[in-house]
């Protein structure tokens, strides 16, 4: 699936989605969603500040994948 990532700098053919604890993040950073593709590393496609946050998000990124879609923005 296509992910183009939040802060509109990226565009990820991802296979993995990941949330992960950003500890360097400050407040509005808390979490970050990161997409990895085949052999690329991982890039950030998304940062937000409470983990259920990134949790709504990838289960928006899922529900699109599951019906079909091609590819996601994140919000």
């Amino acid at each position: 699936m296509i992910i183009f990532a939040q802060d509109r700098k990226s565009i990820v053919d991802c296979k993995i989605v990941n949330i992960t604890r950003n500890l360097g993040g400050g407040k509005e950073a808390k979490y970050i969603l990161t997409a990895s593709a085949s052999g690329f590393g991982t890039v950030t496609v998304g940062s937000y500040p409470e983990e259920k946050n990134a949790m709504d998000e990838l289960e928006k990124i899922y529900a699109a994948f599951a019906t079909g879609a091609d590819s996601y923005q994140v919000d």
